[in-house]
């Protein structure tokens, strides 16, 4: 279940939000639990321990205002929407805001459930499947210990392939994967510093090496087929980053450079391919390129 929370966090103290209101050019009426400031839980942002009253500097948090604020309308009309339902909805909004970390509760649920998935299946097949997940960790940069969170989420077919790959194949998601994400990493980073250099400017912008803030990537498809002598798994997915780069151009005057940062955030989706013939031996799982299929980008300039 996706988890909601605050882009600003809801415990901000007033200083640090007085100042949000100015550099983000928030309205004086702002309020910190309308829907134009949540989104789904960023773990990256997060990380381990919550937030807390951190927050990050434009752009991201901005683009992230954006996006809330351009989907506020719809959202609170399928919230009243959920609320003016029967009864059943009414049930189920009540189980879905259910506390499961109480055992009591959590067994309850674990008793009862399953009647209710087997009703939902009997209504329609393809609505009692449900989603499973699973965790890859790639390292980027082996050398130094950067490693590249992947959160994969699998349906029924997805864990079919899983269990193929891993069974049959005698291979792993983490083996798999470990390329194209490495690839993909790359390909974002270098697709930035290119869009940077790319600026309008009355001279030409040279961009340094982009160095991410966070790398988010999580898989949302999984299949298969057998096509001749191979097995082919495909892998579908989306991806955000916010990265930043250090800036040189010609001084305007011409005396020397000018010297500046560059923020982006970019976002998109992916699409893997992995091959195993079937002639080959156990672990002959072969990867190929990871192709960006949709790119979107941001990018902010500071001197």
């Amino acid at each position: 279940m996706t988890q909601i929370d605050h882009i600003i966090p809801q415990d901000v103290s007033e200083i640090r939000l007085q100042e949000l209101r100015s550099s983000y050019s928030l309205p004086i009426d702002f309020d910190i639990h309308d829907p134009h400031n949540l989104a789904p839980i960023c773990i990256p942002c997060n990380g381990v321990e919550g937030k807390g009253n951190a927050t990050f500097e434009a752009p991201i948090v901005m683009t992230r205002l954006k996006t809330a604020e351009m989907r506020r309308s719809a959202v609170i009309g399928r919230v009243r929407k959920f609320g003016q339902s029967g009864k059943v909805a009414e049930h189920l909004l009540q189980v879905a805001m259910a506390d499961f970390s109480d055992p009591d509760l959590r067994q309850e649920f674990r008793d009862h459930a399953p009647a209710v998935v087997q009703i939902l299946a009997m209504t329609d097949q393809g609505l009692g499947d449900y989603h499973s997940f699973r965790l890859v960790e790639v390292a980027v940069w082996e050398e130094v210990g950067n490693y590249q969170r992947v959160d994969v989420a699998l349906d029924g077919r997805g864990r079919t392939a899983v269990a193929l790959l891993e069974e049959v194949c005698e291979s792993t998601l983490d083996d798999v994967l470990h390329d194209p994400v490495v690839q993909l990493v790359d390909e974002i980073r270098d697709r930035v510093t290119a869009a940077f250099e790319a600026l309008e400017s009355d001279d030409p912008i040279t961009a340094g090496d982009a160095t991410s803030d966070f790398v988010t990537i999580n898989v949302d498809s999984l299949d298969f087929r057998r096509f001749a002598g191979a097995v082919e798994f495909s892998f579908g997915g989306d991806f955000e980053a916010s990265l930043s780069a250090s800036l040189v151009r010609s001084a305007p005057d011409g005396d020397g450079a000018d010297e500046f940062q560059g923020d982006a955030v970019v976002s998109g989706t992916f699409s893997i391919v992995a091959v195993w013939e079937l002639a080959a031996d156990p672990t002959g799982v072969a990867a190929g390129d990871c192709i960006i299929d949709v790119w979107t980008q941001d990018l902010h300039t500071a001197r």
